[in-house]
């Protein structure tokens, strides 16, 4: 099965070459993340993490008044949930904590677009959206009752999450850019083990936020 993952992913990345008309070209990018799920009775994003991955993209539609790009992006994305960290007015950390790991490979395909552009350089606020396929590679739970770390798998999470991403870059300099997105799954990746009364249609989604900075070769 991992095979066919494989080959679907060197498949995306080989299709905008194909069909590219002026401009094609990638990078690398890193970034942090604050992630949260749905139907798990914790509010806020506090499950901090990482991306770090490459781009590769094709200008498609280039005018006065507008520039198109298509994105293909392959990255390695931290997701998951965890309890909001609290403090005692001694200064001291609850007893209690939950952490909720999830590692994906994810590949969002994005249109890139920017208005007015007057400008033979990409430099300039860009706005981004498209969907995203995520690979689930690694999963782990850690509870802390008191203070005892009790580290297991979890439970079972689809091992497919497809999403939509949206954001804006800002890009300067040429090579450089500033990424902040969204992202949110479009299909839950699995149902609560035990009674929530809050979330969509009572399902687990990931959600998160994203900041990366990106160099383009």
């Amino acid at each position: 099965m991992k095979c066919h993952y494989f080959i679907l992913i060197l498949l995306i990345f080989s299709a905008p070459y194909s069909f590219a008309q002026k401009v094609y070209g990638g990078g690398v990018q890193v970034g942090g993340t604050l992630s949260a799920m749905s139907a798990d009775n914790i509010t806020g994003y506090w499950k901090a993490g990482f991306t770090t991955g490459l781009f590769a993209y094709v200008t498609v539609f280039d005018n006065s008044n507008t520039r198109m790009k298509l994105q293909m992006e392959l990255n390695f994305t931290t997701k998951g949930t965890r309890t909001m960290p609290h403090f005692h007015d001694s200064g001291i950390s609850h007893l209690e904590n939950y952490i909720l790991h999830l590692g994906y490979l994810e590949i969002p395909i994005l249109a890139r677009l920017r208005f007015n552009n007057i400008s033979l350089y990409d430099d300039g606020l860009w706005l981004d959206f498209g969907p995203a396929i995520g690979i689930l590679l690694d999963q782990r739970e850690m509870k802390r009752i008191r203070y005892f770390f009790e580290a297991g798998s979890g439970k079972d999470f689809k091992s497919i999450d497809f999403s939509f991403q949206a954001g804006l870059t800002y890009a300067f300099k040429q090579h450089h850019g500033i990424t902040l997105r969204f992202s949110h799954s479009l299909l839950p990746i699995g149902s609560p083990t035990m009674e929530i009364t809050q979330g969509l249609l009572k399902k687990q989604y990931n959600s998160g936020f994203g900041l990366t900075y990106s160099y383009k070769f």
